[in-house]
C-alpha cells in the first residue's frame, strides 16, 4: 500500500501543470505525451524540452538541453541569420565586390533591404523555435512574429526582383511594388489573426503564404509580351527565379504533407523531420534569390540597357 501511495505522488509531482516560474527549470528531454496539447505534435514523439514559463530557460536549453526536436529548426536559420548579418556588415569586403562598378547607391540599398528582410525572416524563425517551451502564450506571440517575418521576406525578395526585373521601367516597378504590398498586408490578416491559429487552419496560412509569393510570376507574364524571353531570362535573372520557386514548393509540400514523419513517427524527431527540412529549403531559396538578383544587376549594366532606352526615346 506505502508503495502505491508513493507511486500515486510520484505521477502527481512529474504531471504537475504548469511548473513553477521559481523552480530551476528542466534540462532533460520529453516525450509527446508529457507535455500539453498545444505544443505536442502527433508525429514528433521524443525530444521536447520542458515548458518554462522564463525566457532566460529557453534560451539556456539552447546550450543546456543537447539535442532536442527543434535544435535543427533553431540553427537551420539562425545560421543563415548570422550570414545575412555578416553580408550587411562587412558587405564592403565581399558582397559589395561582386557588383559591377557601375552599380548605384540604389543598387546597393535594395540588395541591402532584401538582406535585411531575410535577416528579419530568419531570426525571427530561430527566436520562434527557440521560445516555444515558455508557454502557451509566449508560443502563441512567437508564432505570430515568425509569421509576419515570413511575409517581410516575401516582400523583400519580390520587390528586390522587380526592381532588377524592371530596371529602366520605374512605372512598371510602382505599379507592382503596389501590387505585392496590398498583397503582403491582406495575407498578414489572414495568418497573423488570433482567430486562425488553430492547427485546422494550418492548410489554409501555408496557401496564404504560397500564394502571396507567387505573385511574383505575374509581372513576369507581363514582362513576357515585353521582351524577347532570352532577354527577359539575363535581365530579370529568371533562371533563379525558377529554382527559388521549386524549393519553395517543396519546402511547402513537406510542412503540409509532414513527411517523412508521417511514414515513421518517431524516426526522424530529432533530424530530417519535415519542419527542418522546410527551413533548409527556404534557406536554400533565399542564397538562389540572391544569386538571381546579383546576375540580374549584372547583365543590366554590363549591356547599358537604359542608356539604349534613351537613346531611342
Amino acid at each position: 500500500m506505502a508503495d502505491q501511495v508513493t507511486a500515486r505522488k510520484q505521477r502527481r509531482t512529474t504531471s504537475s501543470w504548469p511548473p513553477s516560474k521559481k523552480s530551476k527549470p528542466d534540462t532533460h528531454l520529453l516525450t509527446n505525451s508529457q507535455v500539453p496539447a498545444w505544443y505536442s505534435q502527433p508525429l514528433i514523439r521524443t525530444g521536447y524540452r520542458p515548458v518554462t514559463n522564463s525566457w532566460a530557460a529557453c534560451l539556456r536549453t539552447l546550450v543546456d538541453a543537447g539535442l532536442h526536436n527543434e535544435t535543427v529548426n533553431i540553427y537551420s536559420h539562425l545560421i543563415p541569420a548570422a550570414i545575412c548579418a555578416v553580408l550587411l556588415l562587412v558587405g564592403g569586403g565581399g558582397l559589395v565586390q561582386l557588383l559591377p562598378p557601375s552599380s548605384t547607391p540604389a543598387d546597393r540599398l535594395v540588395l541591402a533591404a532584401y538582406l535585411c528582410t531575410s535577416l528579419l525572416c530568419f531570426t525571427a524563425s530561430a527566436a520562434y523555435h527557440t521560445f516555444m517551451c515558455h508557454s502557451e502564450r509566449g508560443a502563441a506571440l512567437w508564432v505570430r512574429v515568425d509569421y509576419a517575418a515570413i511575409l517581410l521576406q516575401i516582400l523583400g525578395s519580390v520587390a528586390s526582383g522587380l526592381y532588377f526585373s524592371f530596371y529602366c521601367e520605374p512605372a512598371l516597378q510602382r505599379l507592382y511594388w503596389s501590387m505585392i504590398s496590398f498583397l503582403v498586408l491582406v495575407a498578414g490578416a489572414v495568418v497573423v489573426s488570433p482567430r486562425l491559429q488553430h492547427r485546422k487552419w494550418r492548410a489554409a496560412r501555408t496557401w496564404t503564404f504560397i500564394a502571396t509569393g507567387m505573385s511574383a510570376f505575374a509581372p513576369i507574364v507581363h514582362g513576357a509580351t515585353i521582351f524577347p524571353y532570352r532577354q527577359l531570362d539575363r535581365q530579370t535573372g529568371l533562371s533563379y527565379y525558377y529554382v527559388e520557386g521549386l524549393l519553395v514548393l517543396l519546402g511547402a509540400w513537406h510542412f503540409g504533407s509532414r513527411f517523412p514523419e508521417c511514414w515513421k513517427p518517431g524516426r526522424f524527431d530529432i533530424f530530417g523531420a519535415s519542419h527542418q527540412i522546410f527551413h533548409v529549403l527556404v534557406a536554400a531559396s533565399a542564397a538562389v534569390h540572391l544569386c538571381g538578383l546579383l546576375s540580374a544587376l549584372r547583365w543590366n549594366h554590363e549591356n547599358a540597357r537604359c542608356s539604349l532606352l534613351e537613346l531611342g526615346s
